[in-house]
């Protein structure tokens, strides 16, 4: 049955907005002067735009304003108009990979007023970038217990992630090191091929190109041990989205082998050591990590769609220390509330649940530091429940209503009180995340013994600085042996069974 064209338009424009809104799960949308853009989502080669609610236009259009992370509208590009109207489709093509790339960009309603565009709508970034991705690799869910390789050629020879049965690793890369990531192909290789998953973690310090590095952070420039990404700029998000496509596509599984987990940045909430800005605020430097945050995912899932990416936090869960801390908690929460704000989107979240403090040997101490409770100062592997409780919390779900997972990404226990209580620790971790179903990884660091962890007071390798094994690693190979656990649960003193928290 033929319609005339006037209806078949109106029924088309009626089917995406319609599509739009219901392809999008339900997720915060804040009107502005009563329109809402309710998703942003590719349909085959376009990105489809559905808006609801009616303000008046001088020209009687809508105006759909697509701009860079760093602008706000009407600041960007009007890329589409349609009749004011109570429901409105929006169809713009997404031209991934051209300089016309709709990919990155936010997208605002505006109206032409007093001759010039105005803001109406609130902001959304496309929600599904995965759906343009090149490869969609299966991914390498082989285990939970991990470890940070030693990468030395004498150590890594030995091959000993594999003898441990570890089944992820992690590898540190410099966006200063896209340029020659051979070293790092041949390691991703070699421990898919050993049968493990790779993490990556995405980091920027004083040696990165500048076009990388965060304006805020100028100031602090060869003072501290990480910097932010920078989102701030026309050509550092240029340089971001370029890193983000360039490194998912490298480790998408053709050629240079594969990486399943991206974690951006290393301890971000503790800002001052690990992700310097000086932005004079914490809402400030959150946006500012957000904006970095959502060009990374968005670059990495459009080039591999089973790939998953993770925010990273320390251990101070409750605790914070305005001149240089974030609390975990609070970082958590306002990222998300930024994320669902612009486009929920399925972000995963790394934490580092070492002991409080670092060098305590027990991992399954808890006191006022370390406590069941949402007010917990710490988060260690004695008091994890309390970090995957709170991301069950309605607020926090993902896009489809499951609760986000969470990568145990950096956790080890000093030696220099004795081997036992670190080997009996690193059992009981491992029970642990064994018995949470949130958990989707342990990474223990590290293989070896460190020369600045040591100054610290943190003898966390399970081999010693000449190579040889620590009892910690014959503990970590076995730590689901029954008699391992018997043996651990004699150095405890207790049955460190009994002490989990199942989830």
């Amino acid at each position: 049955m033929k319609f005339p064209k006037k209806i078949t338009s109106f029924v088309l424009s009626l089917i995406l907005v319609v599509t739009a809104f219901a392809f999008v799960p339900t997720q915060t949308a804040y009107a502005k002067d009563n329109v809402t853009i309710g998703g942003a989502v590719i349909q085959g080669a376009d990105v489809v735009i559905a808006s609801q609610g009616t303000v008046a236009s001088e020209d009687g259009m809508y105006h759909l304003v697509a701009s860079d992370v760093n602008e706000a509208a009407p600041q960007g590009t009007d890329v589409a108009q349609a009749a004011v109207g109570a429901a409105t489709s929006f169809t713009v093509p997404l031209a991934k990979g051209t300089a016309n790339s709709m990919l990155f960009k936010k997208f605002t309603v505006c109206v032409m007023s007093g001759g010039a565009l105005k803001a109406v709508s609130n902001s959304m970034y496309i929600t599904n970038p995965e759906a343009c991705a090149t490869a969609a690799p299966k991914r390498m869910d082989y285990g939970k217990k991990g470890i940070l390789p030693d990468l030395l050629q004498s150590v890594a020879s030995k091959n000993q992630p594999q003898q441990l049965g570890a089944k992820q690793v992690n590898l540190n890369i410099n966006l200063a090191k896209l340029g020659s990531l051979a070293g790092y192909d041949f390691s991703v290789r070699k421990y898919n091929a050993q049968g493990m998953q790779v993490n990556v973690i995405l980091l920027v310090n004083d040696s990165t190109p500048i076009n990388y590095i965060n304006p805020y952070s100028y100031d602090g420039l060869g003072a501290h041990n990480y910097y932010g990404l920078n989102a701030n700029t026309a050509e550092g998000v240029k340089s971001i989205q370029e890193a983000a496509s360039f490194v998912a596509k490298h480790y998408s599984g053709i050629g240079y082998g594969q990486v399943d987990n991206f974690i951006i940045g290393n301890e971000v909430n503790a800002w001052w050591l690990w992700n310097y800005m000086n932005c004079g605020s914490n809402d400030v430097f959150m946006q500012e990590y957000a904006k970095a945050f959502r060009l990374m995912y968005n670059g990495i899932k459009s080039e591999n769609a089973n790939a998953n990416v993770y925010t990273c936090i320390d251990h101070q869960w409750a605790r914070s220390e305005a001149s240089y801390y974030i609390s975990g908690k609070e970082f958590v929460t306002k990222l998300n509330n930024i994320i669902k704000s612009e486009g929920n989107v399925d972000w995963r979240l790394a934490v580092h649940p070492y002991n409080a403090p670092l060098y305590a040997p027990i991992a399954w101490e808890t006191g006022k530091n370390v406590s069941h409770s949402q007010s917990t100062p710490y988060v260690t592997m004695a008091n994890i429940d309390v970090l995957t409780d709170f991301m069950c919390s309605a607020d926090m779900l993902s896009p489809t209503g499951a609760p986000r997972t969470v990568k145990c990404s950096e956790v080890g226990y000093t030696s220099a009180g004795g081997e036992q209580l670190q080997a009996a620790s690193l059992v009981y971790a491992n029970l642990v995340a064994n018995n949470n179903s949130l958990i989707d990884g342990l990474v223990v660091s590290r293989e070896s013994d460190d020369a600045i962890d040591i100054a610290q007071g943190m003898h966390s390798g399970l081999c010693n600085l000449d190579g040889s094994h620590k009892m910690g690693f014959d503990f970590y190979q076995n730590a689901d042996s029954p008699d391992i656990i018997a043996q651990a649960n004699a150095i405890a003193g207790t049955d460190l069974t009994k002490l989990i928290t199942p989830r």
